[in-house]
């Protein structure tokens, strides 16, 4: 057994014997300033010397003492052990420099060694008294609960802080902190380049791999370390909406005060890029039409491959077994593809008709999206109303912690719907005789700018316009996009009032070719008397098309007696929506 020295007061004589000092700060910030570290190592130093002990060993850390694991500690523990008798004694500045955790303090009372604890100027050993032990154990827990109350002002602060719109911590690539404000802000360096980042996922014809090559290419690192981002970095930022500024913390999500990098569309376009339920499997060699087709036979996906190093053959993966579907070379698939393209062209007099009927329904969309947006704000105002209320509530103890943070979240998730509604309508009422035209425009274009291109750009216009294209035995089958499926419809049937009836008075005999004459804008836009003669069953009328265009579907005659106030909500809708809705109203 160690033969241990009588206990004595830390300012009492010892006899020479080797000790190891150990200091210690909790953060780099204070390691910069320069004074602590060196501080506490003169203390023990000039201490040392004056008790006459010979210091073999000095360790450091730069790290908070609340968790275990520090590694100046542990390389101590371990040299202590290491030493047996050969030395027994630790100097330290205080008590919460070395231990701020119980398990720590167990490990040091297992080593057997007297701790100089200097400026509370305590020596323990196995021979102090138990009321030294008794007031060291205090200190101890009291150091443990500094810290443990710290953190916790530190997770409250950080929760207010966001709570007010503030991103509470360290800035995300792209976002830089501003230490004299608090707040981040735009990196005007890295920003642009995750908006680009955004931009071209969006397109939906990259991989997170390929954008993650791009990123490299870009120069977009790293804002601490200064390396290129990883894949799952740059998915991550993909997946953030603090770019658009919104933020999640701690499973709640906020509306941010900061300024966004991408706008909340484009967001939302990426992340259906991510949900897309046919993307393709990224290949080391690319083929134009991969991902756009699937097995007509067995539903799954239709892959490429190279024969005699020049010809490019589409055929079945078979991972349901042989169906005994054919093979396409590329140049078929193309060419059926074209005619899926030609199909929906738009003859240059329907698309004279749709043109103007556009413009002419210009103030009527713009007139609805007004009312959209001021009732949203309506809603907007009235629950940030019920958040306020509740929080009263909650500072005045009439409510639990536990009902504000699930109330208020449900509220916060409403609010960050309402905004998003309003931002789309405001959009909406600028952009759609301009969205219309272009639509038009790429009708009456459409299967000579397919011809022309390579069959990667065809690719690219295809993800335009069709979904769900199937490949059977040389027969291709493919779901237009709307509202392009009603062009299509349009060229098949030669009806453009979608098999309606406008009225004798309102018909011209039917063209060459089978093709119906063009409606007037009126009946385009769902007004006047031709739009509403031939009654449609209520079943063909839901109540949730009704409650879309503002209307109480559990009191139809009432709302049928404001047709005219609701005139103008129905011309933001689907022309055959609208229609039918006039039409059920009429029938109450």
């Amino acid at each position: 057994m160690k033969r241990r020295p009588q206990n004595t007061r830390a300012d009492g004589p010892v006899s020479g014997r080797d000790a190891v000092l150990y200091v210690r700060v909790s953060s780099k910030e204070q390691e910069k300033e320069g004074f602590s570290i060196p501080a506490q190592q003169k203390l023990l130093r000039e201490y040392a010397e004056t008790h006459g002990f010979n210091v073999v060993q000095e360790f450091e850390d730069i790290e908070t003492a609340k968790r275990t694991g520090r590694p100046g500690f542990d390389e101590m523990v371990s040299f202590l052990q290491a030493a047996s008798t050969a030395c027994c004694t630790l100097l330290v500045e205080k008590t919460d420099r070395l231990y701020r955790n119980i398990k720590d303090w167990v490990t040091v009372a297992d080593l057997d060694i007297d701790v100089h604890l200097v400026k509370e100027g305590v020596v323990l050993s196995e021979d102090s008294r138990s009321s030294e032990k008794f007031m060291h154990g205090i200190r101890v827990l009291m150091a443990k609960n500094y810290i443990d109350n710290l953190s916790e002002e530190v997770r409250k602060g950080m929760r207010e802080k966001a709570e007010q719109g503030h991103w509470p911590t360290v800035a995300h690539v792209g976002f830089l902190n501003n230490l004299e404000t608090h707040r981040i802000e735009v990196d005007p360096l890295r920003g642009p380049l995750v908006a680009r980042l955004f931009e071209r996922y969006a397109q939906g014809d990259v991989s997170l791999k390929e954008v993650t090559r791009i990123a490299g290419e870009l120069g977009l690192t790293h804002p601490r370390s200064v390396r290129r981002l990883v894949k799952s970095e740059v998915h991550r930022i993909l997946r953030n909406p603090i770019y658009a500024g919104e933020f999640l913390w701690k499973g709640k999500r906020y509306t941010g005060l900061h300024q966004p990098i991408i706008s909340m569309a484009l967001f939302e376009q990426v992340q259906d890029v991510f949900e897309a339920a046919n993307r393709p499997k990224y290949t080391k060699r690319r083929h134009a039409f991969t991902g756009l087709v699937s097995c007509g036979r067995c539903g799954c996906a239709v892959t490429a491959e190279i024969k005699k190093g020049r010809y490019v053959y589409y055929h079945c993966t078979g991972g349901r077994g042989s169906c005994g579907n054919t093979y396409v070379r590329e140049e078929e698939l193309s060419r059926l593809f074209a005619d899926v393209v030609k199909r929906i062209q738009v003859p240059i007099d329907v698309a004279n008709w749709i043109a103007e009927a556009l413009r002419e329904s210009q103030s009527d969309k713009e007139r609805y999206h007004r009312t959209a947006v001021m009732q949203l704000q309506q809603r907007y105002l009235a629950i940030q109303a019920k958040l306020d209320k509740a929080y009263d509530d909650r500072l005045g103890g009439r409510i639990s912690d536990e009902l504000w943070l699930r109330k208020s979240g449900e509220w916060e998730a409403e609010l960050a719907s309402t905004r998003r509604e309003t931002a789309r309508h405001e959009r909406a009422s600028h952009d759609y005789a301009a969205t219309g035209s272009k639509i038009l425009e790429l009708a009456k274009s459409a299967h000579n700018l397919f011809i022309r291109q390579d069959p990667r750009e065809q690719a690219r216009l295809l993800k335009t316009l069709v979904s769900n294209s199937t490949f059977d035995r040389g027969s291709l089958s493919v779901t237009y996009v709307k509202p392009f499926d009603l062009l299509a419809d349009g060229n098949e049937t030669g009806d453009w009032l979608g098999g309606r009836d406008s009225g004798p008075e309102r018909r011209e005999p039917r063209r060459a070719g089978n093709r119906a004459a063009p409606p007037t804008s009126d009946e385009v836009r769902g007004g006047g008397e031709g739009g509403i003669q031939t009654p449609i069953p209520w079943s063909r009328v839901t109540c949730s098309e009704l409650r879309l265009a503002g209307i109480d579907a559990r009191e139809p005659r009432q709302s049928a007696v404001s047709l005219e106030v609701r005139r103008d909500l129905l011309c933001g809708l689907d022309v055959r929506l609208a229609r039918r809705i006039v039409q059920r109203l009429c029938l109450c």
